[in-house]
């Protein structure tokens, strides 16, 4: 890696430096997302299915924080890939349960090593207490954008 000089405002943005150290800490994941024709978003409802487990798809939709309406072309595209699976709901028939499958398990934690790989080289510079000081300070700003964890 070359050694940047950067403008006074930029190495001074808490923006800038937060959107870089994003973007090179997502990249693997981000190159495997995108060898298998999928997006963030697909992976962000993943993430939701493999840490809650099955769930409807409206509550998913709330979950993963995606436009109901956005949330069944994500669905069609991850079915597709073979990454989940839905069922009609027998009480009420308007109603989808999504889950992952088997194969969709195995990707997920495929995309999580991926990603968790990508934050252990972003993050390396920093010791475990600095982390969890960075982590609970980025969790305080996303909470004053309305954003809590379910």
């Amino acid at each position: 890696m070359t050694d940047q000089k950067l403008p006074r405002f930029q190495w001074n943005s808490l923006s800038y430096l937060a959107t870089r150290v994003g973007r090179v800490g997502t990249m693997a994941l981000g190159a495997l997302m995108e060898a298998e024709g999928l997006t963030r978003h697909h992976f962000t409802i993943i993430s939701a299915l493999q840490e809650s487990g099955a769930m409807y798809q409206n509550d998913l939709a709330d979950r993963a924080n995606i436009n109901r309406g956005h949330m069944v072309a994500y669905l069609d595209q991850l079915e597709a890939h073979g990454t989940l699976h839905r069922t009609v709901d027998p009480v009420d028939r308007r109603r989808r349960l999504i889950e992952l499958t088997s194969d969709g398990r195995r990707f997920a934690a495929r995309a999580v090593e991926a990603a968790r790989e990508g934050e252990e080289e972003i993050y390396g510079a920093l010791d475990p207490a600095q982390r969890e000081q960075l982590r609970g300070l980025l969790q305080l700003v996303v909470a004053g954008q309305g954003e809590t964890r379910a």
